[in-house]
């Protein structure tokens, strides 16, 4: 009896030893597997980042240089509203500094907005009639330099329509240099948009034109008489 008593005994005791190892042999397959997948997805990882790395120099280039001319376009597209109000603001400031020999700190200036405006000035969809009589405001507060500009550009326009003005009106046409220099002002693109403005348009924009002219030679004017009285 005694003999089988430790018989059983031992079989139990093995039984469990048996089952242990399973467990641990279970185990450690399982790790297996769990090390095998992340070493797989790392591997996949760095397949994608070997690629990246193995396009040329150039080819990232073309790349970021593409971006960033996406972003510079993106950043000249402006809305006409926000360069209204743009204006809007700068008037406001303006009348505080009279009323109260202070700012009101609302306006701060934009190059790249008031670049627009002067751009797009005689762009009617763009610029509104309103805004642009606050533009030509803007324009003689302004420095020297861009009113001169400005001056230039308004002559040129006047110019041009008045000439157009007469050939509508039967003028004798002009000579062979004369129509060689009508053809090389052709070439320019802002000379090709206007030339296929309708009449209306083009009056519109010599309109503009005058009102800029008369604006800045009444600036200079009172700034003449200035003088004078010092």
């Amino acid at each position: 009896m005694g003999a089988g008593k430790n018989k059983a005994h031992r079989k139990k005791r093995i039984s469990k030893h048996v089952l242990e190892a399973d467990a641990r042999k279970k185990q450690a397959q399982l790790e297996s597997k769990l090390i095998t997948a992340a070493e797989q997805e790392a591997g996949g990882i760095s397949a994608d980042a070997a690629v990246n790395n193995s396009q040329p120099d150039n080819a990232k280039g073309s790349t970021n240089k593409a971006k960033e001319k996406s972003l510079s376009t993106s950043s000249k597209t402006k809305d006409p509203e926000e360069a209204a109000a743009y204006l809007t603001l700068w008037n406001e400031d303006r009348n505080n500094k009279h009323k109260s020999n202070a700012s009101s700190g609302s306006w701060k200036f934009n190059k790249n907005t008031q670049s627009w405006l002067l751009r797009h000035m005689y762009d009617s969809e763009k610029v509104k009639k309103t805004t642009h009589a606050l533009l030509i405001d803007y324009i003689c507060q302004g420095g020297d330099g861009t009113r001169s500009r400005v001056e230039e550009d308004a002559k040129r326009r006047a110019i041009r329509y008045k000439e157009w003005e007469k050939k509508q009106h039967g003028k004798v046409e002009g000579s062979g240099e004369e129509k060689k220099k009508e053809q090389e002002k052709k070439s320019n693109e802002d000379e090709e948009a206007w030339a296929v403005l309708s009449d209306h348009d083009k009056r519109k924009e010599y309109k503009r034109a005058r009102k800029v002219l008369d604006a800045i030679k009444a600036v200079k004017e009172e700034a003449a008489g200035g003088g004078r009285a010092n």
